[in-house]
């Protein structure tokens, strides 16, 4: 038996992409005798069990370096024919130092040619890969001898959750982020919601995360997506959200977490993109997904979405109808 270990804590999106690149290594015809354990935050630990490829979750509790020093002698017990730290952060290097032991491949995160590329610098190759690039290259999948495999024949890392009826099923609606630059305005989602409504959408799923849960109470999203029977999906574990996004046919969605959640359990996409571009590696995959997004100079004007639009007026999500968003989510939601 061949045993392998991936460190990747977070976040939520990362680990999804990661996914994609760990069920194409268990595809590969040399796949037969390696056995892949998955370090991860515990609050993840029970949705990447789920994953295809992966023989086992180690969860990672707490955060402060007694907590690695604990989670190293756990892992010095086994022997590892390979190590691959998936995260290359602070936290990773040091629980490999704590266990004696040297990564064989490392992530490579790029972070110089994304700021170069807020500065104005756009003449980069290495922005042409996406992050299942870099982890399918940490993996050991990108080489000429077995180029890896285009997202279209891959197994979708949380499939087995099951999914939709073809053409059926509902459409889910994915409101939150974890920085307000990146929300498509609330008052678009109110129309998005009002007109499917209108268009006979009588079965639709709104999706909360934890942050979203206090703004959305009493606000006008709540009250129209209750006029129009919404299911609002809230305080559930990750495995169940993810169940949920396979039932549907198609999740519209901010640059978040829930955009890569849904996209490993086969479910397409619409993605409404603002301060952040294709270029950071983050864009959907799925071959019916979509994006909308309005090209601004200004563009892209931080890593993640966390500075404060310089405009004031969030242009760049601002101008995104909703007149298309309806035309174009029922489009990604339809399988002709």
């Amino acid at each position: 038996m061949h045993h392998w270990l991936v460190l990747r804590f977070g976040a939520l999106g990362d680990l999804c992409l990661l996914g994609w690149s760990l069920s194409a290594l268990a595809d590969r015809p040399d796949a037969a005798g390696r056995r892949v354990t998955l370090v991860t935050k515990a609050g993840f630990a029970p949705l990447a069990g789920h994953f295809h490829g992966v023989d086992k979750v180690i969860a990672f509790e707490g955060r402060g370096l007694a907590d690695l020093g604990n989670l190293a002698g756990q892992l010095r017990a086994q022997r590892w024919h390979r190590v691959v730290d998936a995260h290359h952060v602070l936290r990773s290097h040091a629980l490999l130092t704590l266990m004696g032991r040297r990564a064989d491949a490392r992530l490579a995160k790029d972070t110089t040619a994304r700021l170069r590329l807020l500065a104005g610098d756009t003449a980069n190759a290495r922005l042409e890969r996406t992050m299942v690039d870099r982890f399918d290259e940490a993996l050991g999948l990108a080489n000429a001898a077995a180029p890896p495999l285009p997202t279209a024949v891959r197994r979708p890392p949380l499939g087995s959750l099951g999914a939709a009826p073809n053409g059926a099923g509902p459409l889910g609606l994915a409101p939150g982020a974890r920085w307000a630059t990146k929300r498509w305005p609330e008052r678009h989602w109110v129309a998005l919601v009002e007109a499917l409504a209108a268009a006979g959408e009588s079965d639709l799923r709104i999706f909360l995360g934890p942050d979203e849960r206090a703004w959305f109470a009493g606000s006008p999203l709540a009250a129209a997506a209750a006029a129009a029977g919404a299911v609002v999906v809230e305080g559930r574990s990750l495995v169940d959200v993810a169940g949920e996004l396979a039932r549907c046919r198609a999740l519209a969605t901010n640059d978040s977490g829930l955009l890569h959640l849904a996209e490993t359990t086969g479910t397409p996409v619409l993605a409404f993109f603002g301060p952040t571009v294709r270029s950071f590696g983050y864009f959907p995959r799925l071959p019916r997904s979509r994006v909308l997004e309005h090209e601004l100079d200004c563009r892209p004007c931080s890593r993640n979405g966390k500075r404060p639009c310089h405009r004031g007026d969030l242009a760049c999500l601002e101008s995104i109808t909703p007149a298309l968003a309806v035309q174009t989510l029922r489009a990604v939601g339809s399988p002709t």
